[in-house]
């Protein structure tokens, strides 16, 4: 997490394609055709599986957008699964 005032130096693409790496599927059977996920398409039709926290996702696609971080009011940048917490910390 970057701290308030911090400087953030990470790029978007950067994160998205860390975390596109760090959740990639391998094969996946995409309209009847078993082939490697080259594509974000692929990553809808793979099952995800639970992590440490217990969070499971529909598919990988959307543990990807989920993990993606986000700006938030105040300019911080954190990660969407440490976001909730943080707001409900400031209520």
């Amino acid at each position: 997490m970057v701290e308030p005032g911090a400087s953030h130096k990470r790029k978007v693409n950067g994160i998205l394609g860390l975390l596109c790496r760090t959740h990639y599927p391998g094969l996946v059977t995409h309209h009847s055709i078993e082939e490697p996920a080259y594509t974000f398409h692929h990553y809808y039709v793979a099952a995800d599986l639970p992590d440490r926290e217990g969070r499971c996702f529909p598919n990988k696609a959307e543990r990807v957008v989920a993990e993606l971080w986000v700006c938030l009011s105040c300019s911080t940048f954190v990660s969407i699964s440490l976001s909730f917490h943080i707001l409900d910390n400031n209520h």
